[in-house]
């Protein structure tokens, strides 16, 4: 059966990757779907173009890029009263959510899961009206996904992460703060790391919420207590393998509706986005997203 389909790019793919996309938009066209490729500019364009599709009925919205291109399209699908399928072509640094998901990262085998794969209903958390779908974090690891400007991910891909959080690792200081699950104060004192999972892993691979699955109306919880240097830096293998949950320096919990205030003004990021505040509010959109899943 045809369908309408709305792909939006990130340009900055290698060569490659944008030939391949290329030739899978003229097999889709030539199978009778009806194509439109759309480039974003600047940012907000993402969101701008994934609204204009649901608008015109699309059935299936496709982010082709990385996490921040994904954020991006679905915050404009958020928005929208009418919702359509969403898919994803990983084309990014990172590409978590892709990975999470098992979308393979062949360019080809992505388009045909996006148009003919499985549709899955997921659940669709929002942090202070900014819509995320995989994992939010503050603290530790989210000032180096802030600070790793878009050349330096470019030229040095998951490198530039790692060498950005080895420069915070230097300066790694506590923040106090104050966290309440469904109405509960589940944590009061200093941490180095939170992390707010819909997904299960994020960094470029890093299963912070090993526990969290897309669909069962909670959000996972992850806080890692304040402890010495060393300690933190013998916690990190686990923190990425996801077999850190009986440390007695992990706090982790399920609730639908979270709330992280702070001693002083933090950089939260969702899905790699950065939000600054203080207060951060964690709720589940009443509907949920439809996903294309291999």
């Amino acid at each position: 059966m045809s369908q309408t389909i709305s792909i939006i790019v990130k340009p900055g793919a290698d060569a490659e990757h944008l030939d391949a996309l290329r030739a899978s938009v003229s097999s889709l066209r030539q199978a009778g779907h009806s194509v439109e490729v759309r480039q974003t500019f600047e940012a907000g364009d993402g969101e701008r173009f994934a609204r204009e599709a649901a608008g015109a009925s699309v059935d299936l919205v496709v982010a082709a890029g990385g996490d921040g291109t994904i954020n991006e399209v679905v915050n404009g699908l958020g928005v929208s009263s009418r919702r359509p399928r969403f898919a994803v072509v990983p084309l990014g640094t990172a590409n978590d959510f892709a990975l999470g998901l098992g979308v393979p990262p062949d360019v080809e085998a992505a388009v045909r899961a996006a148009v003919s794969g499985h549709a899955r209903a997921v659940d669709l958390p929002i942090v202070n009206q900014r819509y995320f779908l995989n994992v939010s974090t503050g603290g530790f690891g989210a000032e180096a996904t802030e600070q790793a400007v878009a050349e330096s991910k470019r030229l040095l891909g998951s490198w530039a992460y790692l060498i950005t959080g080895a420069r915070q690792f230097v300066d790694l200081a506590p923040v106090g703060g104050l966290v309440e699950a469904d109405g509960r104060i589940v944590f009061s004192g200093e941490f180095l790391l939170f992390a707010v999972g819909n997904g299960r892993q994020t960094g470029g691979g890093s299963i912070l919420t090993p526990r969290a699955e897309l669909n069962d109306g909670l959000l996972d919880l992850l806080i890692v207590r304040t402890v010495q240097r060393l300690d933190f830096l013998s916690m990190l293998p686990d923190l990425r393998a996801g077999t850190h949950l009986e440390s007695p320096d992990i706090l982790y919990t399920q609730a639908a509706h979270l709330v992280i205030t702070t001693e002083e003004t933090l950089s939260v990021n969702a899905d790699g986005e950065p939000i600054r505040g203080t207060r951060f509010e964690y709720r589940l959109d009443p509907e949920r997203l439809v996903v294309m899943t291999p």
